[in-house]
C-alpha cells in the first residue's frame, strides 16, 4: 500500500539535499509526499548533530511528533541523518515510540521501512562505497537553483568536528554522475548550482580533481552560474583560482573559507593543518586576482584553551581580512571527537560574551561590504516575489546578497541591477538590463 510521507530538515545545505532526494527516491516508489505532517503516514526527520543546540532542536522536535502517534497509532515517525548515525539505538532510550532510525549511509532502508518489510529498527552501518541514492533531488516548479553533491565523508578530523565520524571517510562521486545529475536539473529550468561537499577542494576521482571538475561543469550549457562549499584552507589550491578567472561570466569571486579562529595555538589544537600567515596568503591571492570578491569564514569561540590573547588574535585577523560575512558559533563538545578528551575550561558565560562581539563585529564588516555595493551594477539572477515585501522580486547577487528590485511578471532571468541601497545582508535595485540568455 503507497503512503503519504513528510520530511523535516536541520541541518547544513547536504542535508538539505538529501531530503530532497529521499523524496524523488520514495515518489519514484509511489508514495505520496504532503505538506501536512499531520496527514502523514510517514513523517521523517533529518537532523544535524554539528553542534549540542542543533541536536536538541531535532530530539526535541521527535518529541512532539511522536505524540502524534497517540491518536494515529499507525503513524511512524523516524528519524535520519547525524543524529541518527551518532546516536543509533541511544535514541530509542529517549524516544522509545520512535518506529525507525536511519544513518547516513542506510538511507534506502526508507523504502522497506516504509513498506513494512524492514527487519529490526535500527540501520547504521557506514558504507564507504554509498555515494548516496541514484535518484535526483526533487526539483519544484519554479526553482532556479539547486545543490548537487559530488562527496561524501570527511578525512580532515578536525579535533572538534563529529562529520568523519558520522558521514565516514571521503568518497568522491563518478564525475559523469555529477555532470549527468546537472544536465537533468538544466533540463528542468536550474540555471544555478551549488557544488556540495564537506570540503570539496579534496575532490578527486581517478585524474579528476576539483579544478578540473569544476571546469567540467562549467562546461555545460544552460548552467549560468555556479557555486561551490565548503573549502577547507588547507586545500585550496591556485588552480581553483585558475578556473574561476577563467570562467568568471559563470563562477562569481564568492568564497567560503571557514577560518576557525585567528590564533595559531588554537588552529594547531583544532587540527586544521594551516597557520594563519599562510591562511593570509590565500586571502591576498584571492584579492590580488578578485578584487571585487567577496570571502565569508566560520569561527569557532571558546575552544579549550582560547585565552582572552588568543581570542585578541582573532579580531586583529577578522578585522584584518574584512569578511563579507561571518558565521560564529561557541565551542561545543562533541562526544567522540579528539577534542572532547580535554578540558573544556572556558566558562560559558565568556563564550557568550566572545561569541556575542564576534556577531556584532561580523555585522559591521558585513554593512561595510553591502554599502560598498551601492551604486555597482551586478547581474543578478532572478528568483520570486518576496514573502516579506510582495512589492519585491528577490534576486541572487554574484556575491550570493539579496537583491530586491521592483515587482514585475519576469521570472528566471538574468538582469543587470544598479543597485541604490544597502543594509547588512540585503541591497535594493534598480533593473536596467534583462538577458534572455545570460551567457
Amino acid at each position: 500500500m503507497k503512503k503519504k510521507f513528510h520530511i523535516i530538515t536541520y541541518g547544513c545545505q547536504m542535508n538539505r539535499y538529501d531530503s530532497a532526494v529521499l523524496r524523488s527516491f520514495l515518489e519514484e516508489k509511489g508514495h505520496r509526499w504532503t505538506d501536512d505532517v499531520v496527514d502523514a503516514d510517514l513523517i521523517i526527520v533529518n537532523t544535524c548533530t554539528v553542534r549540542q543546540h542543533a541536536e536538541n532542536r531535532a530530539i526535541g522536535r521527535l518529541e512532539e511528533l511522536v505524540s502524534l502517534k497517540r491518536k494515529h497509532p499507525d503513524k511512524k515517525v523516524g528519524i535520519i541523518g547525524c543524529v541518527a548515525q551518532e546516536l543509533g539505538e541511544k535514541i530509542l532510550k529517549k524516544i522509545p515510540t520512535l518506529d525507525f532510525v536511519v544513518g547516513t549511509d542506510k538511507i534506502s532502508a526508507i523504502a522497506d521501512i516504509i513498506d513494512g518489510t524492514a527487519e529490526g529498527k535500527v540501520y547504521t552501518d557506514i558504507d564507504e562505497k554509498f555515494y548516496g541514492l541514484a535518484s535526483p533531488p526533487h526539483i519544484e516548479d519554479g526553482d532556479f537553483s539547486a545543490f548537487v553533491t559530488i562527496m561524501r565523508g570527511c578525512d580532515n578530523f578536525c579535533s572538534y568536528c563529529i562529520v568523519p565520524y558520522v558521514r565516514g571517510r571521503e568518497r568522491s562521486k563518478p564525475p559523469q554522475k555529477i555532470i549527468d545529475e546537472i544536465k537533468w536539473a538544466a533540463e528542468r529550468g536550474v540555471v544555478e548550482i551549488t557544488l556540495l561537499g564537506q570540503n570539496v577542494n579534496s575532490y578527486r576521482y581517478g585524474d579528476i580533481d576539483f579544478p578540473k571538475l569544476l571546469e567540467m561543469v562549467a562546461q555545460i550549457e544552460n548552467i549560468a552560474r555556479i557555486r561551490f562549499i565548503t573549502n577547507h584552507p588547507k586545500d585550496f589550491s591556485k588552480k581553483i583560482l585558475d578556473v574561476v578567472e577563467k570562467y568568471r561570466n559563470k563562477i562569481p569571486a564568492s568564497f567560503h573559507l571557514p577560518l576557525q579562529s585567528g590564533s595559531d595555538k588554537i588552529l594547531a589544537a583544532m587540527n586544521r593543518k594551516y597557520t594563519i600567515s599562510q591562511y593570509l596568503s590565500i586571502v591576498e591571492d584571492i584579492y590580488r586576482r578578485f578584487p571585487d570578491a567577496i570571502i565569508t569564514t566560520d569561527i569557532i569561540v571558546g575552544f579549550p584553551g582560547e585565552d582572552e590573547n588568543d581570542f585578541l588574535q582573532t579580531i586583529s585577523a577578522l578585522n584584518e581580512i574584512g569578511f563579507g560575512g561571518i558565521f560564529a558559533f561557541r565551542y561545543s563538545v562533541r562526544n567522540g571527537t579528539t577534542s572532547a578528551k580535554l578540558k573544556d575550561n572556558v566558562p560559558e558565560t565568556e563564550k557568550i560574551a566572545r561569541l556575542n562581539e564576534i556577531i556584532k563585529l561580523g555585522i559591521r564588516l558585513a554593512q561595510k561590504y553591502s554599502r560598498k555595493q551601492i551604486g555597482t551594477i551586478q547581474k543578478v539572477l532572478l528568483g520570486n516575489i518576496s514573502k516579506k515585501n510582495p512589492e519585491f522580486i528577490t534576486s541572487t547577487a554574484p556575491s550570493g546578497r539579496v537583491v530586491l528590485i521592483p515587482r514585475k511578471e519576469f521570472f528566471k532571468k538574468f538582469v543587470d541591477v544598479k543597485i541604490e541601497k544597502a543594509s547588512t545582508w540585503v541591497l535594493w535595485g534598480k533593473p536596467i538590463i534583462f538577458h534572455n540568455k545570460p551567457f
